[in-house]
């Protein structure tokens, strides 16, 4: 969905409220004819995509009466402006950084068998991950490799 003026929409505040992003799609974005759109047409299109939303109670959470709608009511809403329901999300870009460096943690996990107890990972930037994870690999290679050599005798001087 775009503006009046071919622009993508977008909030301007990272921690605006459920409300105010509404709001904003209700001020910013236009119909296929160019119109502003109304809770009414916006409730006919997403009970025209299956679900079951009223002009009412997009009244209420255009207002903020109504301030928790459940997952469901977000999806419709997005869908019938055809925004993504990330657009609802209060930082979205923080939310992918925290599943991003989630993954490389189980992949860290997966690849070494090793996890960092103790350590918030969440503040180690996605670079330094990558290289634990490398240095974790060559550590458990060469734990491997030690395995397969025979023990030493400790009293023996290497040759």
């Amino acid at each position: 969905m775009t503006t009046g003026d071919g622009r993508p929409l977008s909030a301007s505040d990272d921690d605006s409220s459920f409300a105010e992003r509404l709001g904003y799609l209700f001020e910013h974005s236009r119909d296929e004819n160019g119109l502003p759109y109304t809770g009414k047409k916006i409730a006919e299109r997403a009970n025209g995509l299956g679900y079951s939303l009223s002009d009412a109670y997009i009244s209420q959470l255009r207002t903020g009466k109504a301030r928790t709608p459940s997952f469901r009511t977000v999806e419709a809403i997005a869908r019938a402006f055809e925004v993504s329901v990330t657009y609802f999300l209060a930082n979205p870009d923080e939310d992918l950084d925290r599943v991003r460096q989630q993954r490389d943690y189980v992949e860290m996990l997966a690849t070494t068998g090793t996890h960092l107890s103790g350590i918030d990972v969440r503040a180690i930037c996605p670079d330094t991950i990558d290289v634990l994870i490398d240095l974790l690999k060559v550590v458990k290679t060469q734990a491997l490799d030690n395995k397969s050599v025979a023990p030493r005798d400790p009293d023996q001087s290497p040759a």
